[in-house]
């Protein structure tokens, strides 16, 4: 192309230096011309030579054009080309991908072929040594083999067997389970008024000087001789005797109050506290054999003692007596629900926590000191066992135990049973929201039920629906590991991810609102506007 306009010009400058040349010429060559021809002559040869440069100009532009059009041509062939071996190579590409995979999958088979061949050769010649070691067993030899063989089947098969079996009997386990409780706590009738005394703060607001030095005095006596401490609150005016041993702080309220009352010197507080622990003493056991008695229990007198200690023990605010007798009658329902001895269940329940009567004074947990209580008065060793496990710290291993356990926990966690005092009340309220709330991507968390339940509510964009049961299982173990609390604690964690959007207020016209009442109709049912009405599109 370029060659052919480079000739093009080549030819115009050519023709133009040829036109220069003829016109002097014929000037002094010719013979004389008149005025006018001179004239036309270079006129002529001006206009040949533009005609001439436009043809050659016109040439070059349709020889351009012919050049561009067929490398456009070529061009677009070219790409047809490379689009056609792109897609040849993509599909040969895809067809050597598609023949890895059934090579990579034929090779697996052969893998997995080869190694049940030697699975089977493997079996082919345990067996052909079973065979032979068989041929050469007697016949009691033969029968202990297969019976130790169905010894094993039916192990492997014994849970799916009672499963099933209980499930023909009784139906689903989880309502039969919960009519029986039902059913054990309606049949209980047991007063549950605690008129057990307790400890109340003294005050020394009315008192002048002397007189709260004598009072401070006579009960530091008491607080040194029952085992007790004596608190002073300066603020509020108060004196407390604080302790753990039950029937020395029930030895030392008696004897307060006497003091307060009768205005007595320190002097005269021993011979008071004599006659008071003697006193305690004779009640005590006067409140065991009552509690044997309404039971239907017999013993040695030393467990009587135990019992009713027990009236002056609290446990979270519930006395310790009420709850072994209620544990006892609940126990004793349960058993007559399923079928089991009534008489050794309301024992194992009554008995249940009787080593709270001593472990102020005996390093352990009150169920193993009662179990070992118990063991030396001579108790039935299946009792001993559930007073040992009803907490666990012995593997229950008799259905006696397990009634224990559930008597105790329905007990101790029925509506009204036990109750705190405000701070603790809050405190454990806080230490559920803190510890729920330490996780990451937890949002908010709410006590409810006194401390039962925490719901906790998470960020959908934190964590996600497969994370919520190890979130939940690790925020229960935390609880149980750091708290102290009744009963059990739910603890329910909620994810939702929500939506808002905000339609923009309408502009009402103006002829709407101006409209005259006696001219505007509305849907109506018995003369009041019908508000259900859909208003119409637009």
């Amino acid at each position: 192309m370029l060659a052919a306009i480079i000739l093009a010009i080549a030819v115009v400058l050519a023709v133009a230096g040829v036109a220069a040349l003829v016109v002097p010429r014929s000037r002094h060559a010719g013979p004389p011309a008149t005025r006018a021809e001179r004239r036309l002559q270079p006129a002529d040869a001006t206009a040949e030579g533009a005609r001439i440069v436009s043809e050659a100009r016109g040439a070059a532009l349709r020889t351009r054009e012919a050049a561009l059009d067929e490398l456009a041509a070529r061009r677009a062939s070219v790409e047809s080309g490379e689009a056609v071996l792109t897609e040849r190579d993509r599909h040969l590409r895809e067809r050597r991908r598609v023949f890895d995979d059934r090579r990579f999958a034929f090779k697996k088979r052969r893998e997995e072929i080869d190694a049940r061949r030697a699975a089977l050769t493997d079996e082919r010649q345990e067996i052909a040594a079973s065979v032979a070691r068989t041929a050469d067993l007697d016949h009691d030899a033969a029968v202990r083999a297969v019976l130790e063989r169905l010894q094993a089947e039916l192990e492997a098969e014994h849970a799916s067997r009672v499963e099933a079996a209980i499930a023909d009997m009784i139906g689903d386990v989880d309502v039969t389970a919960a009519i029986h409780i039902t059913q054990a706590i309606e049949r209980q009738d047991a007063s549950n008024v605690d008129a057990a005394p307790r400890m109340a703060p003294f005050s020394l607001e009315s008192l002048d000087e002397h007189a709260r030095e004598r009072l401070r005095n006579a009960l530091t006596v008491i607080a040194d001789t029952t085992g007790m401490e004596l608190g002073i609150d300066g603020e509020k005016a108060q004196a407390t005797l604080r302790g753990t041993d039950p029937v020395g702080r029930e030895i030392a309220r008696q004897a307060a109050i006497e003091v307060v009352e009768r205005r007595l010197q320190a002097a005269e507080v021993p011979p008071l506290l004599e006659r008071t622990r003697s006193a305690t003493r004779r009640r005590i056991t006067d409140l065991g054999e009552r509690a044997l008695w309404e039971m239907q229990m017999e013993g040695r007198p030393e467990l009587a003692d135990l019992i009713g200690t027990l009236h002056y023990r609290f446990s979270y605010g519930q006395n310790a007596l009420l709850h072994c007798q209620e544990t006892g009658y609940l126990c004793s329902s349960l058993a007559a629900e399923l079928g089991l001895p009534q008489e050794t269940a309301r024992e194992a329940g009554m008995l249940h926590d009787v080593g709270k009567a001593v472990d102020h004074d005996v390093e352990g947990v009150h169920a193993i000191i009662g179990g070992e209580l118990l063991r030396v008065l001579g108790a039935d060793p299946a009792i001993v066992h559930a007073v040992k496990a009803h907490h666990f710290d012995e593997e229950p291993e008799t259905e006696l135990a397990m009634l224990t356990i559930c008597a105790d926990a329905i007990s101790a966690s029925r509506p009204g049973a036990r109750r705190d005092t405000l701070a603790a009340y809050l405190a454990r309220l806080e230490q559920l929201q803190t510890i729920a709330t330490r996780h990451d991507g937890v949002e908010r968390a709410f006590p409810l039920q006194a401390g039962r339940e925490v719901r906790i509510f998470v960020k959908a964009s934190q964590v996600k629906d497969s994370d919520m049961p190890p979130l939940t299982a690790e925020i229960a173990r935390e609880i149980e590991s750091e708290m102290q609390y009744p009963g059990v604690v739910k603890v329910t964690v909620i994810r939702e991810a929500s939506a808002t959007a905000t339609a923009p207020a309408q502009i009402v016209p103006v002829r709407d609102v101006a409209e005259p009442a006696s001219t505007r109709t509305e849907d109506t049912v018995n003369g009041v506007p019908d508000s259900n009405v859909t208003a119409p599109d637009g």
